[in-house]
């Protein structure tokens, strides 16, 4: 038995017996195994009836499609390349810079818009027999709402070991988080291939007119060759398809068994630690009751 000695020599019985909890505990365990199972019911009923969700996931290497290095055709004509904005170091760069288009919310915005997902997005307030919306023109979700819940279904991440990178979607519908998954891989390539041939085009042009400008026999021919490896680059972005990023594993629909959420015997698990909580507290609460109202 667990007492203790005050200052004065007596045994201070406000301390807690242990016994005594073991036995209080004890006592109340039809309180403890009913709360125990109304927990773990509830989370399980809670499990059951929300919406299962799967996750379609593409894994990516950026692409190496790009020319020559500039740097060694400019030989002392860097500041040039520096005047024009072209980058000689591109590879990490467009890497963040594709990413970083893809979490965009112009990007994100013009996908859910051209894949008309709005109404997908926000099935509970779009009456699809009807082909329209079926809440108040305030209470109508925006593009700017859909942006912030899309972004939340959808992660891209990059492994800083491998240098892949993963995109992948949540959704409860398996065959749509597939196909959107390699949608958005689609079109962030040709996004990326349209900046590069304006990007490319803009340099190209720049350069004419300061070859044009020139007359030195050496500064002719570093910009022409500057201009060919733009040029080149160019020709790639023009026919490579896959220009940002190149896809290792394309995203395939889930088995249907393969659910990220509910994660059923997760929940029934908390649910019956949350009872054991519960109950145990209850007991003792309704001990420490009694015992106060016979002291009374």
């Amino acid at each position: 038995m667990v007492s203790a000695i005050d200052e004065r020599g007596k045994y201070d019985e406000s301390t807690f017996d242990l016994f005594d909890l073991a036995a209080s505990l004890w006592r109340g365990r039809r309180t403890i195994v009913a709360s125990v199972l109304i927990a773990a019911a509830l989370l399980a009923a809670v499990g059951f009836a929300m919406t299962p969700k799967y996750r379609a996931a593409a894994v990516l290497v950026p692409s190496n499609a790009r020319p020559g290095s500039a740097a060694q055709a400019l030989g002392s004509l860097g500041g040039l390349a520096a005047i024009a904005g072209i980058n000689l170091t591109k590879d990490a760069t467009e890497t963040a810079e594709a990413l970083a288009v893809l979490r965009s919310r112009a990007f994100t915005e013009g996908f859910i818009t051209e894949l008309n997902l709005l109404p997908v997005l926000y099935a509970s307030k779009w009456d699809a027999a009807a082909g329209r919306w079926n809440v108040a023109d305030d209470d109508r979700p925006s593009l700017a709402q859909a942006f912030k819940y899309f972004d939340k279904i959808r992660t891209a991440a990059e492994d800083k070991k491998t240098g892949l990178i993963k995109v992948q979607i949540e959704w409860r519908n398996r065959e749509q988080a597939a196909m959107w998954v390699n949608e958005l891989v689609k079109r962030l390539n040709a996004v990326m291939r349209a900046r590069a041939i304006a990007r490319t085009d803009a340099y190209i042009g720049f350069l004419e007119k300061e070859l044009q400008s020139t007359t030195a026999v050496e500064t002719r021919a570093a910009i022409g060759r500057l201009m060919e490896s733009q040029i080149n680059e160019r020709m790639l972005a023009n026919v490579t398809e896959e220009y940002a990023f190149r896809v290792v594993d394309r995203a395939l629909v889930p088995d249907q068994k393969d659910k990220v959420s509910p994660k059923k015997a997760l929940m029934i698990a908390s649910g019956a630690i949350v009872g054991l909580v519960v109950g145990a507290f209850l007991v003792l609460l309704m001990d420490a009751v009694r015992a106060r109202r016979r002291q009374a």
